[in-house]
């Protein structure tokens, strides 16, 4: 089965997110965490943070500290579900109009390249192969190498993982492609324009609101992916 526990990120003094998490790789889940909510604009490198994770009696409690202050406080009393990101927030379009604006990719979309990289990815989907449980994130640069996959119970988690991955080993985000191993939604879009993340391509759908914010970013869905065509959003 997969596995599905608590993960409490506590950054400095504050809880900034209750998690239902697999945990694994919770550093880079905390760190994508923080980037791609928003939390910071910046990545620090891990020079600069201390980070500590313990078990408590099946919950995880992982402290990040650092001397740069986060931008805002997260709802310590709240718990962000495997299921979804935030589908549960009031003002969804408040919230898709305060998300950052990037500059699109207008370079043709190459379908074969991409059907490669997922074909690829499905290899290192080991957690799903054993269990047929958990969601998997890819990331690829812009020559369509697949450089990280990370996988979670939560699609969303799995985004954070991989672009966590992506920032400790310095790796640049901008003109780079997540691949989703499911469907797309906003907050995934959300989190890729927090990010500076130009394209999204996903095996499955894409939500109405997730083509809304991805038509206001200025970020770019390859949705329904197949071998000859896919639904692209935001591609002109």
């Amino acid at each position: 089965m997969a596995c599905e526990a608590l993960v409490k990120l506590q950054y400095n003094e504050d809880i900034i997110a209750n998690l239902l998490a697999t945990p694994k790789d919770i550093h880079e889940l905390f760190i994508g965490h923080l980037v791609s909510e928003g939390y910071v604009k910046n990545y620090f490198t891990s020079k600069e943070l201390s980070f500590n994770v313990s078990e408590n009696q099946g919950s995880y409690d992982a402290l990040l500290s650092n001397e740069q202050h986060i931008s805002r406080i997260g709802d310590s009393n709240r718990v962000v579900t495997s299921s979804c990101g935030a589908c549960n927030s009031d003002g969804l379009e408040q919230l898709i109009s305060d998300l950052p604006l990037i500059v699109k990719d207008e370079s043709n979309i190459d379908l074969e390249a991409l059907n490669k990289c997922f074909k690829e990815m499905k290899t290192h989907q080991l957690g799903f192969q054993l269990t047929g449980g958990v969601h998997a994130a890819g990331l690829i640069d812009s020559d369509n190498n697949l450089l990280f996959v990370l996988e979670d119970i939560g699609r969303h988690n799995a985004v954070d993982k991989v672009v966590g991955r992506a920032l400790i080993n310095d790796t640049s985000l901008s003109n780079s492609t997540l691949l989703l191993s499911g469907r797309c939604g906003w907050d995934i879009v959300a989190k890729a324009s927090r990010c500076g993340i130009t394209n999204i391509a996903s095996i499955g759908a894409c939500s109405s609101l997730a083509a809304k914010a991805a038509r206001y970013t200025g970020v770019r869905i390859i949705s329904f992916l197949k071998n000859d065509n896919a639904v692209i959003i935001g591609d002109n």
